[in-house]
């Protein structure tokens, strides 16, 4: 009976977890990007609640988390993109906790994946490698076609013209394809960079102090 009620208490914390941060989540959605690329992916904090939600109350707790506060993510804030934003933010957040939960529960707890340095080391590098190959995927066969209506020859020449390209880009004269992979590769890992150092630091600190 008691560790029947134990296990209530323990999922009750986990759900009211998930509810706490997804407004933390929307909120820092609402509020204008860090960086806006000249093909409008937002470089934000709106995923960072996410991976400080999966370090203080499990990988379950933040997919709850996520799936609260995707859709409106999608819909508030400069630049938030609608569906497609909706959807982008969550396929390529999402191996931002999922990748070092595996990790972390490999090693037997979230602790003890952050006291293995070269393990946290690996976790993050296998982590924004997802999110890079799942941003490559979705951009090409998803979210600029459905959002700029695009087919493939018009993408490769959308990353060709300098009006649509970040610095990026354009200081090592890359066209075409490889615009294309540089472009979404390099701000990909620079976001996932933001969410895993943030979500990892906070997360961590909000441990200690319970």
């Amino acid at each position: 009976m008691n560790q029947t009620k134990s296990i209530l208490a323990r999922d009750t914390v986990k759900l009211a977890g998930a509810a706490i941060l997804a407004p933390l989540s929307v909120l820092l959605q609402g509020l204008p990007p860090i960086f806006l690329t000249p093909w409008f992916m937002r470089i934000d904090f709106a995923a960072v609640p996410w991976v400080i939600c999966w370090a203080v109350f499990g990988w379950k707790s933040a997919f709850l988390c996520l799936l609260i506060s995707a859709p409106l993510v999608g819909f508030l804030g400069p630049f938030a993109g609608g569906i497609v934003g909706a959807v982008m933010k969550s396929v390529t957040s999402v191996w931002m906790f999922a990748v070092p939960a595996a990790f972390a529960a490999k090693l037997g707890g979230f602790q003890n994946l952050i006291r293995k340095r070269a393990w946290l080391l690996a976790s993050v590098v296998f982590a924004i490698a997802a999110r890079v190959v799942s941003a490559l995927i979705f951009n090409l066969y998803f979210a600029l076609p459905v959002f700029f209506n695009m087919d493939y020859t018009t993408i490769l020449a959308f990353f060709s013209n300098p009006l649509f390209q970040s610095f990026v880009s354009i200081n090592l004269g890359m066209v075409g394809l490889s615009a294309f992979m540089l472009e979404i590769s390099f701000w990909n890992i620079i976001q996932g960079a933001i969410d895993l150092s943030c979500g990892l630091i906070l997360g961590s600190l909000v441990l200690r102090r319970a």
